[in-house]
Formats: C-alpha cells, structure tokens, sequence
C-alpha cells in the first residue's frame, strides 16, 4: 500500500502541476475595438475626384455666365466695343511693321505710330472706297441678277425631277438681303442721319483707340497687368504675347487668302464674261474674311451670277473654280500664312460663326473667330504655365520686351 501510494504520489503531483499550468495560461482576448476615422475635413472632400469634378464642373459654370455677360455688354455698348476690338486686332496686326519702325528704321514712338496710322488709313480707306465704290452703283443689278439665277436653278432642277419650293428660297434670299443691307442697326431705331452719325462716330473712336495702342500699346498691357497678382503677371504678359500673335497672323493671312481668292475668281468670270464681275469679286474678297464659309458662299453667288448671264456652262466652271480655290486655301494657303494661328476646330468655328453672327450681325460674325481664338490661344498659355513652366514665345516675338516692362 505505501509503495503504491510512493509509486503514483509522483505522477499524481506531475498530473496536478500540469494542471495548475494550464488554469495559469492566459486566455486569448479580442482585439480592442478601434476609434472611428474622423470625417474628412470640407478640404478634403473638395480634393477627391468626385470634388475635383464637382470644382470643374462650377468653374465651367462661371466661365459661361461671364463669357455671355460680355457678349451681353458688348451687345449693348457696341458703338464703343466694336471701335474698341477693331482697333486691338490692326493694331495686332501692325505689330511686326511697328517693331521694324522703331528698330530697324529708327523712328521712335511718336513717329513710328503716326506713319503707322497714316499707312493704315491710307491702305484700308482705299480699299474700302474702291469697294463700296464698285458695289454700290451695281447693288441693285447684283441682287436682281442673283434672284433670277436662284429661280433658274430652281427651274433646272425642277426639269430634272427634284421638286423645289421656290416660294421658300425666294423667302430666304430675301432674309438673307435684309440682313445684309440692316446688320448692326436697329430697325426702327436708327435711320438716315442717327446711322451715318454712328458710323463716322464708331470711325472717329477707332482711329483714336488705334494711334494709342500704336504708340502705348505695351504700356497699356503693363499697367492692366500690374493689377494681377505677383504669381500671374508673367502668365499673363505671355497670354497677351500669344494674343497679339494669333490676332496678327489671323489679319495677316486672311487678308492674303482673300486678295487669293478674289483673284482667282474674277480672272475666271472675266474669261467666262460673266457680268458684274467686279462687284462679285469684291464681295468674294470681303466674304473671305468670314472662314468657311464667306468667300465660298459668295462665291456660289457669283456662280448664280453666271447661270443668268453667260449659262450654265460658265456657272459649272465658276463652282468648280471657287471649289478648288477654297480647297488651295485650306491645304496649302492657310498653313503657309497662318501657321497654327487659329487652333481650333472647325465646329468650334463654325459655333462662334454662329453666336457672333445672332448677336451682331456681319460684324458679329466678323469678330467671332479672330475673339475665339484669342480666348483659346489665353487659355493654352494659363495651362501650360500653371505648373511654373516657362511659356513659349510666338516666333516672331521673341525679340518684344516684356508687356509689364515697357
């Protein structure tokens, strides 16, 4: 019995020790449970994508309301705003002869604005003379001749089974007459005497504002320029840059094209024999300063010109000519002389076309596209520099001082 309980007092204390140790092992515990995230601050929720998008999207907004109050303002004021912007866009296009005046020639800044003002009123009021002096004593011809050329395409393709309505397009050539002979003038407003008054009016601000931005053009853009923050003069003196480069391209080419244009044209209805063709070639040359679509509509004008007067032959051989000088233009042309000057899309153009045309009329639809690509050329030069990047000069400025140091 004694050696029994000897044998198994060992193995019993074992089995007890055993025992103690795993009532003295720790029990395993659940994790602690965490705090809540803090709510993302109203900074941070601007920074996510949905908040970037949602900044985007107001920005968009804001550009529109502002884009339309100026083209609301410009609207109203326009016996000051058209003078304003038509003498911003020659003085753009000015800018290479100015800056040969005063380096090259030595002329200094007087002297360089007065010989440039006096070559500009020189220069356009000739051209300007010679045309209204070529239309006007043919105005009524050219309608008439025009009217009859509609009615007899309507007649040949009538005979050829197309059906037409010639009451609608009589209707719409004579909108498109009136909106011709009353684009800028209020209807019942403004009549005889108050319209010649706000054309010599418009005339005199314009020749004004010119000489001035001809002889202080820069300093002008330094002073607007001081009133920005330190951070964005340097990119706005670049925008301004680029500005002044595509405006002065844009005149400068298109002047080109035009004077291209009308030429080709009237050496073609002068060898058909096409009547007025003086006339229609000068309203080619102004209807080219309208892109895509002036000199070409223009064109078929003259093309229905020639149907009435020298038959269909010679109104197959003007379309075809005003289709192929149209299609020079574009390829070879406007890349030569304008280079990337307007930088936009053809629907984008044919937009602004549009809106500018609405709001007011041929000289709307003047300003549209030369405006839109200022705008567009602004806000490449912003985006390119937002990260601190230095913005690239046009070509030809590389050479101008800068706006803010004149």
């Amino acid at each position: 019995m004694t050696d029994f309980e000897s044998t198994s007092s060992p193995q019993a204390a074992a089995s007890g020790r055993g025992a103690t140790a795993v009532q003295q092992s720790p029990e395993p515990q659940s994790p602690a449970p965490q705090a809540p995230a803090p709510a993302p601050t109203p900074r941070q929720m601007w920074h996510d994508p949905y908040g970037r998008s949602a900044i985007r999207v107001l920005q968009t907004l804001i550009l529109a309301v502002a884009i339309g109050l100026v083209v609301w303002l410009a609207a109203t004021l326009k016996i000051v705003v058209l003078p304003l912007l038509l003498a911003v866009i020659i003085a753009s296009a000015m800018h290479p002869i100015m800056r040969f005046l005063r380096r090259r020639a030595g002329f200094n800044r007087i002297w360089s604005a007065i010989t440039g003002l006096l070559g500009i009123l020189v220069g356009l009021g000739a051209v300007l003379f010679g045309i209204a002096l070529t239309v006007r004593n043919e105005w009524s011809d050219l309608a008439q001749k025009t009217q009859e050329g509609v009615n007899k395409l309507v007649e040949i393709l009538t005979g050829w089974g197309i059906p037409l309505d010639n009451t609608h397009l009589n209707e719409y050539f004579t909108q498109a007459t009136e909106f011709l002979k009353n684009s800028g003038a209020e209807s019942s407003a403004l009549s005889g005497v108050s319209v010649v008054t706000e054309i010599l009016t418009g005339a005199l601000l314009m020749i004004v504002m010119l000489f001035f931005f001809l002889l202080d053009g820069e300093r002008m853009a330094g002073f607007l320029v001081g009133f920005l923050p330190e951070r964005l003069r340097e990119r706005a003196n670049q925008a301004g840059r680029a500005s002044v480069h595509v405006l002065g391209r844009y005149i400068r080419g298109t002047v080109v094209i035009a004077a291209f244009a009308a030429v080709c044209d009237l050496i073609t209805m002068l060898v058909m024999r096409v009547p007025l063709a003086f006339p229609l070639a000068a309203l080619i040359f102004l209807g080219a300063f309208i892109p895509i679509v002036g000199a070409l509509v223009t064109g078929l004008a003259a093309a229905l010109v020639a149907l009435v007067a020298a038959g269909p032959v010679a109104s197959i051989v003007l379309v075809v000519v005003v289709i192929l000088v149209n299609q020079v233009e574009h390829h070879i042309l406007q890349p030569k002389v304008m280079g990337t000057a307007l930088g936009l899309h053809g629907i984008v153009i044919i937009a602004a076309l549009a809106i500018g045309a609405h709001e007011g009329g041929v000289a709307g639809a003047l300003l549209a596209v030369p405006l839109t690509a200022v705008v567009w050329a602004s806000f490449k030069t912003f985006r390119d520099m937002r990260d601190g990047a230095p913005g690239k000069l046009p070509a030809e400025d590389d050479e101008a001082a800068p706006a803010a140091q004149a």
